[in-house]
C-alpha cells in the first residue's frame, strides 16, 4: 500500500473515531438525561408514599365515626394508593424501557469507539512501521554513499 493511501486511510479512520466519539457523548448525555428523569421519578414516588402515609395517620388520629365521612375517606385513601401505584408503576417503566435503552445505547458507542480508535492506530502504526523503514533505508544509502566516496579517495 504506498503512503499516499495510508496516510488517506488514517484521515479517514481520525474520521471515524470523532463521529464515534460524538455517537459516544450523546450517548453519555441520553444516560444523564434519563438519570435525571429517574430521580423526579424517583421523588415523586417518595411524595406519593408520604402522602398516604400522611393521610393515614391523620385518619387515625382523628376517629369520626359517619358512614359518609368513612366513605369519603375510603375513596380519599383509595386515590392515594392509586397514586402511588401509578408513580412506582411510571418509575419501573421508566427503568426498564428508557434507562435500559440509554444505557445498552452507551455500552454499545463505547464499543464503536473503541473499535474506531483500534482501526486508526493500526494504520498510524503501519505508517510508523513505513516511515521506519524508509528512514533506515536512507541511512543505509547514506552509509554506502559514504564508503563509496570513501573508497574513491582512496584510489
Amino acid at each position: 500500500m504506498s503512503s499516499y493511501a495510508l496516510y488517506t486511510l488514517r484521515d479517514l479512520r481520525v474520521a471515524e473515531e470523532r463521529q464515534a466519539e460524538q455517537a459516544l457523548g450523546e450517548a453519555a448525555a441520553a444516560v444523564r438525561r434519563a438519570e435525571v428523569e429517574t430521580e423526579r421519578l424517583t421523588a415523586r414516588t417518595a411524595e406519593a408514599r408520604a402522602a398516604e402515609v400522611a393521610a393515614r395517620a391523620a385518619e387515625a388520629a382523628s376517629a369520626s365515626a359517619t358512614a359518609a365521612h368513612a366513605q369519603t375517606a375510603r375513596r380519599f385513601f383509595e386515590r392515594l394508593r392509586l397514586a402511588t401505584r401509578t408513580a412506582i408503576e411510571a418509575l419501573d417503566r421508566h427503568r426498564a424501557e428508557v434507562v435500559a435503552a440509554a444505557e445498552r445505547a452507551e455500552a454499545a458507542a463505547r464499543a464503536a469507539h473503541l473499535r474506531a480508535r483500534q482501526r486508526r492506530e493500526v494504520v498510524e502504526k503501519a505508517i510508523a512501521r513505513r516511515e521506519a523503514l524508509r528512514r533506515r533505508e536512507q541511512e543505509r544509502r547514506a552509509e554506502a554513499a559514504a564508503d563509496d566516496l570513501g573508497q574513491r579517495r582512496k584510489s
